[in-house]
């Protein structure tokens, strides 16, 4: 047993507490009894658990659930009672933490499960004969497109040569962005993705994390993520990227607590890092509204608002408190006028559908149906059209654009 779990709660002098001598005592001091059992709790668990320890924080979680519980139902059975109610919000914080502890040494425990699964492993192992062979696939396409006009070669080689170039990027001495065109250009492009076999560059599996964390493929984002070295990117904006995709993985696989602290590590001293930034809370927002968990929701949704007000997830995501809240009306309100801007054409048929699904019900609304993957990718989807307003912003958004197409390609070519 871990160090931090070895000396146990006691157990029994708890149980008989909770469950025999605190009804005897008045409600004010079944209240004491109660919070101070969770205090005990909280007093034994680890503030940062290990994978390890997780299996040890269920009991000591549940035990601290179920007095919580009691106290919450002994205010509502006495109202009046001001000294109930203030040892409620004195207690509220401490069970907050033991939630938090437990949320996070279990996310920890489920990520060493993933990155040990068959999948991952079998993806790590294959990735050393994979990769090679579709950088060799995308320069064979660049060495076509040097010698047939690109509208001539069949679709799939077409695509191929483009994307190659879209991953290479322009020629340094140059600012144009549009594709390589010239024969000269396109041989240039193969040999820069022949050159990556022997030396794979950093930006490389930052860009297939990125594309795998879109696609939902969480663990083999995490091995990419694993390889990169944030500090020999070729554009310094691109390491918040590195923090971003953490944490969306994260919060597709429903680690909240993981996602958060990978949110921490953005920066948010410049337009894009804001951006970034807002995006994550969003999501997370969108986590808690489909756990229920309305404050965590309000939460997030306040930290994005005042990162990135004009975040269209935003206005998505206060619809949906609305609906919480029971205040039907106007969240179709919200949710129309989001759907009619024209900066948020991409998402109106999400918004459009969800009116629909709204309207059509009859008491209470049903829950949302859309999965954190799709909040992920309108999140993806928001900084890359924000950042093509600015010029510093469009590397990194053709970097996003990119990076959404390599996954598929590489599973194309690795059969």
């Amino acid at each position: 047993m871990p160090t931090s779990l070895r000396h146990p709660i006691p157990t029994a002098l708890l149980a008989l507490t909770l469950a025999a001598g605190c009804h005897r005592q008045p409600p004010a001091e079944q209240a004491e009894t109660l919070a101070s059992s969770i205090t005990e709790i909280r007093a034994h668990l680890p503030a940062d658990p290990t994978a390890e320890q997780a299996p040890g924080l269920e009991k000591p979680a549940t035990r601290a659930e179920k007095a919580y519980a009691r106290l919450t139902k002994l205010q509502e059975t006495n109202p009046q009672n001001p000294a109930i109610a203030a040892t409620r919000a004195q207690i509220a914080p401490a069970y907050a933490e033991v939630r938090r502890i437990h949320r996070l040494g279990t996310e920890r425990h489920k990520l060493a499960d993933l990155m040990g699964s068959l999948k991952v492993r079998g993806y790590r192992a294959g990735r050393t004969l994979a990769v090679p062979k579709l950088l060799s696939v995308l320069a064979a396409g660049a060495r076509q497109a040097a010698v047939t006009e690109l509208e001539h070669l069949p679709k799939l080689v077409r695509e191929t040569a483009e994307l190659g170039a879209a991953l290479v990027g322009p020629p340094a001495a140059t600012a144009n962005t549009a594709p390589s065109s010239s024969k000269v250009d396109w041989l240039a492009v193969a040999a820069r993705l022949d050159s990556w076999n022997t030396a794979e560059p950093a930006d490389f599996p930052l860009a297939l994390a990125l594309g795998y964390t879109a696609l939902g493929e969480t663990g083999f984002a995490l091995v990419e993520l694993d390889r990169v070295d944030p500090s020999r990117l070729s554009e310094p904006e691109q390491a918040a990227l590195v923090p971003l995709a953490r944490a969306f993985v994260f919060s597709r696989l429903g680690f909240t607590e993981l996602a958060a602290h990978e949110a921490a590590h953005i920066s948010g001293d410049d337009e894009a890092g804001r951006q970034m930034l807002a995006a994550v809370h969003a999501v997370l927002a969108y986590n808690y509204a489909a756990e229920k968990d309305w404050k965590q929701m309000d939460r997030e949704l306040a930290q994005a608002v005042r990162i990135w007000p004009d975040n269209p997830l935003v206005v998505f995501l206060s619809g949906e408190r609305l609906l919480a809240d029971g205040r039907k009306e106007q969240a179709l309100e919200t949710l129309a006028r989001a759907a009619a801007g024209s900066e948020v054409q991409w998402l109106a048929p999400a918004l459009e559908k969800r009116i629909r699904e709204v309207r059509d019900s009859d008491g209470e609304v049903p829950p949302l149906l859309l999965d954190n993957g799709f909040i992920v990718k309108c999140a993806m989807h928001s900084i890359i059209m924000q950042a093509k307003q600015t010029e510093a912003g469009r590397k990194v958004s053709n970097f996003l654009t990119t990076s959404q197409l390599l996954p598929s390609a590489l599973g194309n070519r690795s059969e």
